[in-house]
């Protein structure tokens, strides 16, 4: 059955909630982030915002603004970013291929999925490095840096930059 504008529109090429509830969301890279479960509209103009997206039990779910969205289909809802809080787990190498450690946690500028610091986990015995996100060369399947273990772990002794800093989080 057909449904009937009474304001003048046409409703195909629209989609309702039913379109984007329950649908699982992926990642720029194809990875799955998580199902859709809520929608955001703005009480005022009633503009889309974003979704909530469940990412499971033991994962926090997100908000995610429409601006990141790159287009609902029919069968899911693809963004054109890489979730930033993703990195979480990732083993970190330097410039070289050298470990450095397991990122255990990603600070992010503000509410932006975008990466301020990194803290990593070099062992059980060494403490914390928080690393600056201008030291990140690429993120794939792990973490690659823009400089040697050397170099990083120098600056941090030398400088004592805060962004840098070992820490016993």
């Amino acid at each position: 059955m057909k449904n009937k504008s009474i304001f003048g529109k046409r409703l195909e090429g629209t989609i309702t909630s039913d379109d984007i509830l329950g649908k699982n969301v992926y990642d720029i890279k194809g990875g799955l982030v998580g199902v859709a479960e809520k929608v955001f509209l703005d009480s005022k103009t009633l503009d889309f915002i974003g979704i909530a997206v469940d990412k499971g039990m033991i994962k926090k779910g997100l908000t995610i603004g429409k601006g990141y969205i790159d287009h609902i289909a029919k069968h899911a809802i693809f963004l054109k970013i890489f979730i930033a809080l993703d990195l979480k787990g990732m083993t970190v190498f330097d410039k070289e291929g050298k470990i450095i450690g397991i990122v255990k946690s990603v600070l992010l500028h503000g509410t932006r999925n975008s990466i301020n610091k990194i803290i990593v986990s070099p062992g059980l015995i060494s403490k914390n490095i928080f690393i600056d996100d201008k030291h990140i060369h690429t993120v794939g399947e792990n973490v690659v840096l823009n400089i040697t273990k050397e170099k990083l772990l120098d600056y941090q002794k030398n400088n004592g930059a805060p962004h840098l800093k070992r820490s016993s989080l």
